[in-house]
């Protein structure tokens, strides 16, 4: 029983896990029978199945040694699988909504982006504790990694997939400047990073002007939704809108929302938080955000408290994947920023956000676990 010696991830993930399946049974049932013609219990099933191998690998990756990770060899990796990864995915991915982000491998269709979410936080973990020291001498090695992040963050808009771009340049943007780097070198690369995003605005307007035509650009209909020459692009959000608005303060009840009958297309997904504010109201969302809270708290304690590089940068990374993606997603749904396409963390339906998220969770608990062992017997781990 060493595994649940430290209780409050796990416990955390198993609430987390069954109000998850709950929702989503209750916003996928008519979806399921209707439209997909399976049982309605058909997506609440495999949700439970998520979070059942989610936990096995959360606990499994809580007892690996970090030394595997902080070698050339396994650094050097960790990128080549992350580039070629995203690289097949360009050239033999499967295209849904003009979008080419699924790979099919023997039957299972999952989607890679939620992968390398993790992959990019151990890769930056590793590159910033390996080769400490030559970043400290020069800034070859710190140039090095951001034109390798920055191919990893291309490959991504090539999908285009805009959302996760974000997600994960934020969260390595946010590893490298808790990696001890000065002020004055962390204001460098933000001025070389914003001449970069200047130069590549240009070339794509030049190149590629259709891009920012009025069909690409209508992600930004949120800004008036309810405009009549927005109706189409806005039909989802604004039907989340009469969800939120119909379940007021305290929702009207579990399983009780209108949207969800064929007004809201997959209503289990993406706009499920709209379905929890009209069934459960206020309280229903606070209560999510509570677990999520949860998460982040255990991620900072290791950032506070760990002496480990490796254990904090990875920690930083899972609580800015967490924050991000909890930020986009909502502010997407409410209308405050532009619709991306990200999955609420550990709510929506769908197997590679919740398996990617639970590996990052064993990270952490690992983290939490050393950091422990660290402040009892005064062990310390680079």
């Amino acid at each position: 029983m060493s595994y649940l010696k430290n209780k409050t991830i796990p416990i955390n993930y198993g609430l987390l896990g069954m109000y998850s399946v709950v929702l989503v049974y209750s916003a996928s049932f008519q979806t399921a029978l209707v439209r997909y013609e399976v049982n309605a219990n058909y997506f609440a099933i495999r949700q439970s199945i998520f979070f059942t191998v989610g936990l096995l690998l959360m606990l499994f990756i809580s007892r690996f040694n970090r030394q595997i990770f902080l070698r050339e060899k396994s650094i050097r990796s960790i990128y080549l699988v992350t580039f070629f990864m995203l690289l097949s995915v360009l050239i033999l991915g499967e295209t849904t909504n003009s979008a080419q982000r699924w790979l099919n491998l023997f039957g299972f269709v999952f989607q890679p982006t939620e992968l390398i979410k993790i992959f990019v936080i151990l890769f930056t973990a590793s590159y910033f504790t390996y080769f400490r020291k030559q970043i400290d001498r020069s800034d070859r090695p710190l140039y090095l990694y951001i034109f390798l992040l920055l191919m990893i963050v291309g490959l991504i808009i090539l999908q285009p997939d805009l959302g996760t771009a974000a997600i994960v340049f934020v969260i390595a943007i946010s590893q490298l400047m808790a990696s001890g780097l000065s002020f004055k070198r962390i204001f460098k690369v933000a001025l070389f990073l914003i001449g970069v995003f200047i130069v590549a605005i240009l070339f794509v307007y030049f190149i590629h002007p259709d891009f920012f035509s009025s069909t690409k650009m209508a992600r930004f209909s949120y800004l008036d939704p309810f405009n009549k020459e927005n109706l189409d692009d806005s039909y989802q959000l604004r039907n989340g809108y009469y969800a939120i608005g119909n379940g007021g303060f305290f929702g009207n009840g579990l399983g009780a929302s209108i949207q969800k009958l064929g007004y809201l297309p997959e209503a289990h997904t993406d706009f499920i938080m709209t379905i929890i504010s009209e069934e459960l109201g206020v309280f229903g969302l606070l209560l999510y955000l509570t677990f999520i809270f949860i998460f982040i708290k255990k991620a900072f304690s290791v950032v506070f408290l760990s002496q480990s590089t490796f254990d904090v940068l990875v920690a930083i990374g899972v609580l800015s994947w967490l924050s991000i993606q909890v930020f986009f997603n909502l502010g997407g749904v409410s209308g405050i920023i532009p619709l991306t396409g990200v999955p609420l963390p550990f709510m929506s339906y769908g197997g590679s956000s919740i398996l990617a998220l639970s590996c990052g969770l064993g990270f952490v608990l690992a983290g939490e676990r050393r950091m422990k062992k660290q402040i009892k017997e005064g062990v310390f781990y680079a």
